[in-house]
């Protein structure tokens, strides 16, 4: 398995989309050492949402959630698409509700920080695991989570809170990723729409 060195060090082989150049270099300026940095998966993310942003804006979204949020780049992001509609009607200012969890406290202050930057009003923050922490079946529209997919044999850097539970995945890099599905099942609306990174050793 790779230390934590390891998964910091290599600088994302791809640049982030156009769009969200700026929002990845605010993001990089406020992680720090314990929060995972905006990489490759997350630009791939980013572009995933892009190329679905007129169905995403269509869809009228009231409730998002990313579950993960790490240093809120994908929260920010998705605010910024959804965002992008006319605000001529009866809706002045109404945009979806952005909800954001993380285990790790640091990535948790680390997105609070990052929306607030980004002028997102209508967002909160949770530090918490996965949807234990929420009450809101069936309510999410868009949900998007880079969950840990990295196989890892070493059970320690699932435990705790530190950085290494934003990419230690267990056997197969499955073992987050099967307990997270169900509750995803569990929130989302009935017309809700899912976006998770995943690689082909998840055998997805």
């Amino acid at each position: 398995g790779g230390s934590v060195g390891s998964m910091e060090d290599p600088e994302p082989a791809c640049p982030p989309p156009a769009w969200a150049a700026e929002l990845v270099v605010a993001a990089k300026s406020l992680i720090g050492t314990k929060v995972y940095p905006p990489s490759d998966d997350t630009f791939l993310m980013l572009e995933a949402l892009a190329d679905d942003a007129a169905l995403l804006r269509d869809m009228r979204p009231r409730l998002c959630l990313e579950l993960g949020s790490g240093s809120g780049t994908l929260s920010a992001g998705l605010c910024e698409l959804l965002h992008l509609r006319s605000c001529s009607s009866s809706e002045v200012g109404a945009g979806p509700m952005m909800l954001a969890v993380d285990k790790n406290p640091a990535a948790a202050a680390c997105t609070r920080i990052l929306l607030g930057q980004r002028h997102v009003t209508s967002a909160d923050v949770v530090q918490g695991s996965f949807t234990s922490c929420l009450r809101m079946k069936g309510l999410v529209d868009i949900c998007v989570c880079n969950p840990p997919y990295v196989p890892t044999e070493d059970e320690e850097e699932m435990e705790g809170c530190g950085i290494s539970i934003s990419w230690a995945g267990g056997a197969r890099g499955r073992e987050v990723i099967d307990r997270i599905l169900p509750q995803v099942v569990d929130v989302l609306a009935p017309h809700g729409l899912f976006y998770m990174v995943a690689i082909a050793e998840n055998l997805p």
